[in-house]
Order: structure tokens, then C-alpha cells, then sequence
């Protein structure tokens, strides 16, 4: 056992020392034995506007056998960019695409100065001073334009970000009808050309009416109470299947039998049991002409909002100064940095 316990000990002596030779944050940061001068301050605001100058109040001082060189106000400077957009071309489907991203620009030194500057009041040395900030970082919005500037959206949305919106929306759309109203309201007050109609027409092998007026556009899609045919449902593997049938005599006996109302013939107008009424779908069948056809409509269609006039975009690029105050020891150009340091936005 004494042994095994010897064993043990040995083991754990070898990974410490391991442990200090991968990382050791005395040795990252400092060097034993040097004596670095101690270091506070007081920003006087935690809100800028870029290009002035932030004001401060430094308190620092070493021991008597090191001497100061100079002080230095450093800063990592930080970006933040909000962008969204909104669908306006849908009213059920209610769709915002929102992107932050956050960003380091860039670390540096931003205004130094002479220990002379600084005055001894019998405990420490103080200075009163500032240092500047960049009028580039000021910041910038851009929210529902009414005239579209497509070089703004480049600079300040991503390259995939139209592409991914309506993406979104038309999966959204013609994965099945529960948008049903906002497909049937896009077909109407959209403007498609009778060119990508007749196209689709084609491509798919159906007789898709090819108006192209709003009035006659809402009386090709239409329902009805006229009853066309029947149907019954049949469950196989948790599967439901719709049969459509032209008479009630032709359905398997012991099956309820419903009616399919008169309408547009891309869609199934029905009696259902589960709403006590009708209830009207797009045929799956005719999904894949939809898809193709809303792919037609460009992302400034989806986002225009009609009442306001204007288009539904807002971005925002906010920038922020994570300063610190450094105090350098003349003789090992080693500096004791501030701790207390608060976060500047810049306005």
C-alpha cells in the first residue's frame, strides 16, 4: 500500500509540474521580483461622442527605488452591427430576419504622457487629462428608406442575407397551407407578367390562368358551395390519405363520405369533420409551380411596406472604447495597467 501511495504522490508532483511549464500566469504577464507601480483612475463619462475627447482623472505611484517613464491610454475598440429586415408581403406569416455581429477592430495606443505632467499630493501622483476618440466611429442607422439604395445594403448587410430571407419565406409558404391566405393575397396583388406565367405553364404541363389584373387574378382563384364531387380518408401506417371520387357510390362501403366543393383546380375545397365547415388547401401537386413562382419576386417586393412607403429595413453600427491607463517603469519598460476600467459608447 505504502507503495501504491508513493506511486500516487510521485504522479501528481510530475503533472504540476507539467501543468506550470504549459501555463504559468505569473510568467505570462510578469517577471518575479519586479515591482510595478500601482495604478487607478476615474473616467469622467461612459458616453463620448466620436471625435472628442474622453476625459480622466490617473492616481498612481511607485516605490522609491523605481522611477516612472511615462503613461499611456490604450483601448480595444469594438463594433456592433444590428441588422433586420421584415417581411411586408405577408400578413400571417409574420417574419423578421435579425443578424448582430460583434467585432474587434483593432487594440492600440491611443494618447501618451510625460510623467511630468503628472502632480504629487503627498500620496500619489495624479493627472488630470483626456484622450481622443475618432470621429470615424460615430454612429450610423439606416431605417426604412423610402427610396432603396442597394450600395448601403451591400456595406451593411451580409452577402447571404437576401438570399436566406426569402428563402425562408417561401419554404415557409408552399411547404404546405397553413399560409394559405397570404399565398392566395401574394397571387392577386403581386405583379406577375403574364411571361412567368405562361413559362411555369409550360414547364409543368398546366393550364394556370396567365391574368394579370388584380379584379380578374381574385375571381380565377375562388371557392365555392356547389358541390363538385366526394372523398373519403383512409389511414395506412399513421399516413391519411384523401381519395377523391366522383360519386358517393364509388367509395369502399363503411367510409364516411364528404364533399369537394366547386373551385380553382389548384386547390381542394372540402367539408371537413375536424371544422364542422370547409376547408380549402393548395394541391401538393401544384407546390412546386408556386415555389418557382414566388423565386420570381426579388427581396425589395417581399420587404416594401404599401401603407408607409417605405422599405422594411433598420441597421445599426454602434462602436465601443474599452480603455485602460498604463503607468511604465523607466527601467524595464515594464507598466502596472488600471483595473477599474469602465466601457466607453461612442454617440
Amino acid at each position: 500500500m505504502k507503495i501504491y501511495q508513493l506511486i500516487a504522490v510521485l504522479a501528481t508532483a510530475v503533472l504540476m509540474m507539467t501543468s506550470c511549464a504549459v501555463h504559468d500566469p505569473f510568467a505570462d504577464n510578469m517577471e518575479i521580483g519586479i515591482v510595478l507601480p500601482t495604478v487607478s483612475w476615474e473616467q469622467s463619462s461612459v458616453t463620448i461622442k466620436a471625435g472628442n475627447y474622453a476625459g480622466f482623472k490617473a492616481m498612481y505611484y511607485t516605490s522609491s527605488e523605481n522611477e516612472i517613464d511615462h503613461c499611456a491610454v490604450w483601448a480595444l475598440s469594438k463594433r456592433t452591427d444590428e441588422a433586420a429586415a421584415t417581411s411586408r408581403l405577408t400578413t400571417s406569416l409574420s417574419y423578421t430576419k435579425t443578424i448582430t455581429t460583434v467585432d474587434t477592430v483593432r487594440r492600440q495606443e491611443m494618447a501618451t504622457y510625460p510623467h511630468s505632467k503628472a502632480v504629487w499630493d503627498g500620496y500619489e501622483y495624479v493627472l488630470a487629462d483626456s484622450f481622443p476618440t475618432s470621429k470615424t466611429m460615430e454612429p450610423k442607422s439606416w431605417s426604412n428608406p423610402e427610396q432603396w439604395d442597394e450600395a448601403k445594403f451591400k456595406e451593411y448587410y451580409p452577402p447571404t442575407f437576401k438570399e436566406e430571407f426569402c428563402a425562408y419565406l417561401i419554404k415557409a409558404l408552399t411547404k404546405d397551407s397553413t399560409y394559405y391566405n397570404d399565398l392566395r393575397s401574394i397571387y392577386i396583388n403581386y405583379d406577375f407578367t403574364q411571361e412567368q406565367f405562361e413559362a411555369l405553364n409550360a414547364k409543368y404541363n398546366v393550364n394556370f390562368p396567365t391574368v394579370t389584373e388584380s379584379g380578374e387574378k381574385s375571381d380565377a382563384w375562388f371557392t365555392t358551395d356547389e358541390i363538385d364531387h366526394y372523398y373519403y380518408v383512409t389511414v395506412d401506417n399513421g399516413v391519411t390519405t384523401i381519395h377523391e371520387i366522383p360519386t358517393q357510390e364509388q367509395a369502399p362501403s363503411g367510409v364516411n363520405v364528404y364533399q369537394v366543393y366547386k373551385s380553382s383546380p389548384w386547390l381542394i375545397c372540402r367539408y371537413s369533420d375536424d371544422t364542422g365547415g370547409k376547408i380549402t388547401n393548395v394541391r401538393r401537386e401544384y407546390m412546386p409551380y408556386w415555389k418557382e413562382l414566388l423565386e420570381q419576386i426579388p427581396f425589395t417586393a417581399w420587404i416594401y411596406n404599401t401603407a408607409e412607403k417605405t422599405y422594411s429595413v433598420n441597421f445599426s453600427r454602434t462602436y465601443t472604447l474599452n480603455p485602460d491607463f498604463r503607468v511604465y517603469d523607466k527601467a524595464t519598460g515594464k507598466a502596472g495597467v488600471t483595473s477599474d476600467n469602465k466601457e466607453i459608447s461612442l454617440n
